[in-house]
């Protein structure tokens, strides 16, 4: 790989993704709002492009001909049903503009960054062959990630566009501003209503990046490939989170359903201060959820290594909320 673009640069994965393209000598062409923050890239040679994933015209200005992979990491991860409008403009417009744009300037291979979320929720271990269950969801973020994950297997199939679709799990690390940071500063303040009785698999943002790349090359077209961590209660991983932050942690989690109405209870205070929720409906779904996920594809197919403890990029993301004054 000689040439990238990439949408979604500026965020949590897009970051991690720009770097280690940039260590491995590819050149980069990256999409990004005007009102971006760029600060964890400066200094990186990355060739900007100012422009919306929402806006086409944009997409085809920014994106080279003939570049060698067309990452596409751009998702609004919103869990907050006032702002489903954005994010189905974001997962479901920008995914097509994406497709489309990818296909008219000849890449020659497109890289989707999905979800777990797009499976849904199951009880059984889920691999690449469940069901996927996202659009069933309360959680408009589940839908779209089912829903534009179909556009992109629908092109494969139609239009013959070499795509291949990343699931990642929990993604923990840093520069993260909107994921478990969020949960990080809560617990360092003993701000954090309960502690959730869910499970989750909670992945280095450094592995799943590299994951991607290795993927651009070697992952097989029209195929799926889950990203699955570190597997832990939330008891256990908000345990993980106060031996960074130095705050004693609950030892049982709270009932799912008195989350579930704070949840509630949450949002109809948020319709009368207009600042979104720490706690939604949606949220409660991903941290009530039993998550049992398998990425053994990914890790034959791949090289993917989903043995590295939570605890790792855990300080990773606390010394870069340290730095950056996130607390």
């Amino acid at each position: 790989m000689k040439t990238a673009f990439i949408t979604g640069a500026t965020g949590f994965l897009g970051t991690n993704i720009v770097r280690q393209l940039i260590d491995a000598g590819v050149t980069i062409h990256a999409l990004k709002r005007s009102t971006s923050n760029t600060a964890a890239l400066d200094g990186l040679d990355v060739q900007w492009h100012n422009g919306d994933v929402t806006n086409k015209a944009d997409l085809s200005d920014a994106c080279p001909e003939g570049v060698d992979v067309f990452f596409h990491a751009a998702a609004d991860t919103s869990m907050w049903k006032r702002k489903n409008t954005h994010q189905n403009q974001v997962n479901l417009v920008g995914t097509d503009n994406a497709i489309n744009v990818a296909l008219e300037k000849g890449a020659k291979r497109f890289v989707h960054t999905s979800s777990i979320a797009a499976y849904g929720v199951h009880e059984d271990l889920i691999t690449e062959e469940t069901l996927q269950l996202g659009e069933l969801s309360i959680s408009n973020y589940y839908r779209t990630k089912h829903q534009s994950e179909r556009k992109v297997k629908d092109a494969v199939i139609h239009k013959d566009l070499n795509a291949v679709i990343l699931n990642p799990c929990h993604l923990v690390g840093a520069p993260d501003f909107h994921n478990w940071s969020q949960m990080m500063y809560m617990v360092k303040h003993n701000k954090l209503p309960g502690v959730p009785p869910g499970f989750g698999s909670f992945c280095d943002i450094k592995e799943v990046a590299r994951a991607h790349i290795v993927a651009a090359e070697k992952g097989r077209k029209g195929e799926n490939y889950i990203l699955s961590g570190h597997d832990l209660s939330f008891v256990d991983f908000i345990a993980e989170i106060g031996k960074v932050v130095g705050q004693h942690t609950a030892q049982k989690p709270m009932p799912e359903m008195l989350l579930k109405v704070v949840g509630q209870l949450s949002v109809l205070w948020a319709n009368v201060t207009g600042k979104e929720p720490s706690v939604t409906p949606e949220k409660a779904l991903i941290v009530c959820d039993k998550l049992k996920v398998s990425s053994a594809k990914a890790q034959q197919e791949l090289g993917y290594n989903n043995t590295i403890p939570v605890s790792e990029p855990l300080k990773s993301c606390y010394q870069w909320m340290m730095e950056t004054k996130q607390f």
